[in-house]
């Protein structure tokens, strides 16, 4: 049998300047009694976003858009976390979490290494760079941050395109698959894509086994590849999470009949949705559309009880995309240009107002337990 990482392992070398996160923790006077709520978990209810990574979100003080969040009755904050960005503004990342645990709010990290899939390194080297990033991140905030999502939305990445030919042989001749089949992924880069995951689970478990890995997908019918990953190749992962847009209707009757969902549940994993929005948001004047999409799913899937996750994507609009960018669109808060020339917020659309109701109708988060020091007296988290 193959070695695996944890039988030839390479040492990483700390980035320059990286000291320990309990040392931040100290400094912003939150290290005591840090611990998690013991109680059975909660629905959680999330917002996905970009601080630290996109423009729009760069020039928002991190206090304004946790405040957002605590708003609108989220526990949770799902943002990119890329190794390069990390290693080279560790600061950052480190006043994220601190400012988190002071409101109570959970960072959900996805998590992208630099030797990724998508580079030219060979599934070894990938899973090994994988391994020792995962490791060293996790070991550094243990216990601070709970649950890890593994790279983002793979099966795309994957899938096989017009001109390629499938593992069974077949040339496609067509556009994209359904990808409701394990064929329909490109076998190098799908061992590659296998090899990250491989690597970054077992960094994760080395790093902190009580941590939970997350693997998710880009949504629609791309069960394919999951099938492949846990019926095939048993890859390990703890929570399937999929990504749901307005214009793939209703995930209990695609295509008029088939219970998307249910099949999901047969992969048995607990199911988390980290990205939810009407296609484009509120572009084009939808307003109330966005609204009324995203009260309905979040009604819907906090019902079922096979669901134990809702994340709205995303908390900010991001004008700087253009106007005929539906990425410009997502936010639950418009972005206005400031005199200064900086971005900065403006309103709250319909659809703030529309989840908070839906959260507070439904029970919001329950509190993340993360001592006494983090939750009376400590005012406003600084910028």
């Amino acid at each position: 049998m193959r070695g695996t990482p944890r039988d030839k392992r390479v040492r990483t070398r700390r980035p320059a300047g990286l000291r320990p996160l309990w040392a931040w923790l100290i400094l912003l006077g939150l290290a005591s009694a840090v611990a998690a709520d013991k109680s059975p978990d909660p629905f959680h209810w999330g917002v996905t976003g970009h601080p630290n990574v996109q423009e729009g979100y760069c020039h928002v003080p991190m206090a304004t858009q946790l405040n957002l969040l605590a708003q609108l009755g989220v526990g949770w904050y799902r943002c990119d976390w890329d190794q390069a960005r990390l290693e080279r503004s560790p600061e950052v990342y480190d006043r994220l979490v601190g400012q988190a645990l002071r409101k109570g709010i959970r960072i959900l990290p996805i998590i992208f290494p630099s030797t990724s899939c998508r580079s030219g390194a060979t599934p070894e080297e990938i899973r090994q760079a994988s391994f020792d990033f995962a490791r060293w991140l996790v070991g550094r905030y243990g216990g601070l941050i709970t649950h890890w999502e593994l790279d983002n939305e793979l099966d795309g990445f994957t899938m096989v395109r017009k001109g390629e030919t499938c593992r069974t042989g077949l040339l496609w001749q067509w556009g994209d698959p359904d990808g409701d089949r394990p064929e329909h992924y490109e076998e190098t880069r799908y061992q590659k894509a296998k090899a990250e995951f491989l690597g970054l689970h077992e960094g994760v478990k080395a790093g902190d086994p009580q941590a939970r890995t997350i693997i998710n997908t880009g949504g629609w019918l791309h069960y394919g590849f999951i099938e492949r990953l846990v019926r095939e190749d048993n890859v390990p992962f703890d929570i399937l999470a999929w990504h749901w847009y307005s214009e793939m209707g209703d995930i209990t009757k695609v295509r008029g009949n088939f219970n998307l969902l249910e099949h999901l549940k047969g992969y048995g994993k607990p199911i988390w949705f980290t990205e939810v929005d009407r296609r484009g948001g509120s572009q084009g004047g939808k307003e109330a559309e966005q609204a009324a999409y995203l009260t309905a799913t979040g009604r819907q899937l906090r019902a079922d009880p096979g669901v134990e996750a809702f994340f709205v994507y995303e908390l900010l609009d991001e004008p700087y995309f253009g106007e005929d960018n539906p990425e410009s669109h997502y936010g639950l808060v418009e972005l206005i240009r400031g005199e200064s020339g900086r971005w900065r917020i403006g309103r709250k659309k319909e659809a703030f107002r529309a989840l908070a109701r839906v959260i507070e109708s439904s029970g919001r988060n329950q509190a993340w337990s993360i001592g006494r020091d983090m939750t009376s007296g400590g005012g406003e988290a600084g910028t």
